[in-house]
């Protein structure tokens, strides 16, 4: 029971985040401090990191 509980909880909230996407997006990327962590972050994951720095310093 516990484990269905949690498949539910679960499933809600990936529903809710894919459905409020951009909304969330802007909530966190308005705060200063959560912006840097989101960037630091994603500069730490070599698929983004190389992506972002191909589309800036393009030749």
């Amino acid at each position: 029971m516990r484990m269905l509980w949690r498949l539910i909880v679960i499933v809600g909230a990936s529903a809710a985040a894919i459905r409020y996407r951009y909304r969330l997006m802007n909530m966190v990327l308005g705060n200063s401090m959560l912006r840097k962590f989101v960037v630091s972050r994603s500069l730490n994951v070599p698929l983004l990191r190389d992506k972002m720095m191909q589309s800036m310093f393009r030749p």
